[in-house]
């Protein structure tokens, strides 16, 4: 909350005056997308889709940018997608740079007042606005490739080199049909980011704020092998200034985001989430985005506490095409001891590896036996220089000494005589599930000795809801074996009460029990509404008059005989609760079953109020 209050407030301020420092070139709005037919490169049913997305670029800062097509003072723009999909945020598409000018100087999409408006020409004035069609974004004819770029610095070759392109997807915004195919990405999110670069933003220290990103709507088309982006909000952008990896932290307020710097260079940001897997095993979840840094990630290493179990690693990243020169060779993992790391080929053996290039993000994956904590992961970085690695805060296993049972030995030698990691004594505990946690350590919630989860998997025990407790350590109010979750609980009277909570199981009419959808509800502040939505009075912080009125526990308030009616021979009852005003000599304190019958309004007696109640819903003689 406070991160999305400030930057609310970032936005609103720089509505009123200049925010940067000298010119800064920052994305305002993403318009649209564009889509282009498929091809399959290889042959082999492996379609390609391309895009191209439309912006609104705007000069932030307080003096004009320069975009002049004569010289190597103007921008460069870039294009990714991104897929959020059963809790992986991975980038899946990315394109060439285009080199973007001359400017049209549009006012009012900045929020601030732009120098000069309507004055087209190479330079972008200090609050102006560019605006620049998905179709004109996707033009090929000024393109090149992300490896010509120095995206820190802004630099790039001039004059700008041809490069000539044939067929429809080439150079642009390529992204695979199998990373877009609802079938195997179901409920899947995407997400489209478009990344400015300009050697003036660069030298004035503003690069930071030049990408940002928009939800996108992909479907499949139905008359050709092809698919479609629509729906990209247009005003979603403005003020955000944020790259595509802030999109998985909006999406789940669990990940946690961290950045840090290369010192006297580029940024990287770095989001992470750590999910129960049960049975002592955790997941942990990585994306790094690389925003502008020239030296590249080479190497991504996270701590481990001594003899963690490790598995399920993996790694993705967005493949480079059209003829870029950098490898797309997937990084090989390493787990030692004491850590786990991911790493690519080094500079010194090819220069053209598959590093985590600029406006790139790439992921990191595995289970491991350790619940999370803070730590700090080190990446290292591919271009030589000083320093050669950064540390960036993020979540991790947690690095304690791992002894579950307080025995003073390393849970990994409770189970096994790992040769580097134990000395006698060890191997004295079972360990049924292989997951390196002594099985003593584990839930065992009927108590035979054995695991739940290798009751489970042994087929010792059933778990018909999947929810890794045996079904016979499940509630199961009606004794028949069957976890109240796994069958519909009987509601024999219809009453709105399941049997196993019913009173009077047989007896109230059929929805007697349930409360009216429009209802009474009061305010803390003393004032009360009628006929009001019960949810909405909830949400809103009332208190709903029918909170378990008219029944307790499946009985109709004042049916003392629970026969489904109030008649006279519940007012022979009440006569019999009836406890006076409270406060006359001799009051009695009525029995807890006079005050579920018969205490209408829960202040503790039977009175003259719960009298004139029950009189008004009384059903009269039997």
């Amino acid at each position: 909350m406070t991160r999305l209050w400030m930057t609310l407030l970032g936005g609103l301020l720089g509505a009123a005056t200049c925010g940067a420092t000298g010119p800064d070139v920052i994305v305002t709005s993403i318009t649209g997308i564009a889509n282009y037919d498929s091809e399959d490169p290889s042959g082999a049913g492996d379609f390609i889709d391309a895009f191209s997305v439309g912006t609104i670029a705007c000069n932030a800062g307080d003096e004009t940018l320069v975009l002049s097509g004569d010289d190597h003072r103007h921008a460069v723009i870039r294009q990714g997608m991104f897929r959020l999909c059963n809790g992986r945020f991975e980038q899946i598409g990315t394109s060439w740079v285009r080199h973007v000018y001359p400017a049209s100087n549009d006012p009012g999409a900045c929020g601030m007042v732009c120098q000069d408006p309507q004055v087209p020409g190479f330079e972008l004035r200090s609050g102006c606005s560019d605006p620049n069609t998905a179709s004109l974004n996707g033009d090929r004819v000024h393109t090149g490739p992300a490896s010509d770029v120095n995206a820190f610095t802004g630099a790039f070759p001039y004059p700008i080199p041809l490069y000539p392109a044939t067929g429809t997807i080439a150079q642009r915004l390529q992204v695979r049909h199998a990373d877009l195919d609802p079938l195997l990405n179901p409920g899947a999110s995407y997400f489209v980011q478009a990344h400015y670069v300009h050697p003036g933003d660069a030298a004035a220290a503003n690069g930071d704020d030049n990408a940002s990103f928009a939800p996108v709507t992909i479907t499949r088309s139905p008359t050709a092998n092809t698919y479609t982006g629509t729906g990209v909000p247009p005003e979603f952008v403005r003020g955000q200034r944020r790259p595509a990896v802030y999109a998985w932290q909006d999406a789940d307020p669990a990940v946690v985001v961290s950045e840090a710097r290369v010192p006297g260079e580029g940024l990287f940001i770095l989001a992470a989430k750590a999910t129960d897997r049960g049975a002592g095993i955790w997941h942990y979840e990585y994306a790094l985005q690389n925003l502008d840094s020239d030296r590249c990630g080479g190497a991504f290493r996270i701590p481990l506490p001594l003899g963690a179990l490790v598995r399920e690693a993996g790694f993705h990243g967005v493949r480079s095409h059209s003829g870029e020169i950098w490898d797309n060779t997937d990084w090989f993992f390493n787990v030692e001891p004491d850590s786990i790391s991911w790493s690519t080929v080094p500079y010194a053996a090819n220069a053209d590896a598959n590093a985590v290039r600029w406006s790139t993000l790439y992921n990191f994956r595995f289970d491991a036996n350790a619940g999370p904590a803070e730590t700090r992961a080190t990446l290292g970085l591919f271009k030589p220089g000083t320093p050669s690695e950064i540390s960036i805060a993020t979540l991790g296993p947690s690095t304690d000494f791992m002894d579950c049972n307080a025995n003073g030995i390393l849970d990994a030698c409770d189970v096994g005589c790992d040769p580097v990691l134990c000395a006698p004594p060890c191997a004295a505990s079972g360990d049924c599930n292989d997951n390196l946690i002594p099985d003593e350590c584990e839930p065992d919630c009927n108590a035979n000795g054995t695991p739940d989860s290798c009751d489970v998997s042994g087929g010792v025990s059933v778990d018909c809801d999947d929810n890794g407790v045996p079904d016979e350590c499940d509630p199961d109010c009606d004794g028949d074996g069957i976890p109240d979750a796994c069958e519909p609980v009987a509601d024999t009277d219809a009453d709105g009460v399941n049997d196993c909570d019913d009173l009077c199981p047989l007896t109230t009419p059929p929805g007697a029990c349930l409360c009216p959808e429009l209802d009474r509800c009061c305010f803390p502040v003393g004032f009360c509404i009628d006929n009001y939505p019960r949810s909405l009075c909830i949400a809103q912080g009332g208190t709903p008059d029918c909170l378990e009125a008219p029944c307790r526990d499946g009985c109709l308030i004042g049916d003392f005989d629970k026969d489904g009616d109030r008649d006279l021979f519940d007012a022979g009852g009440l006569q019999s609760c009836f406890s006076g005003d409270g406060q006359s000599p001799g009051f009695l304190t009525p029995s807890a079953e006079c005050l579920l019958r018969f205490d209408f309004d829960d202040d503790g007696d039977v009175d003259p109020a719960d009298l004139v109640e029950f009189a008004s819903v009384m059903n009269g003689p039997d």
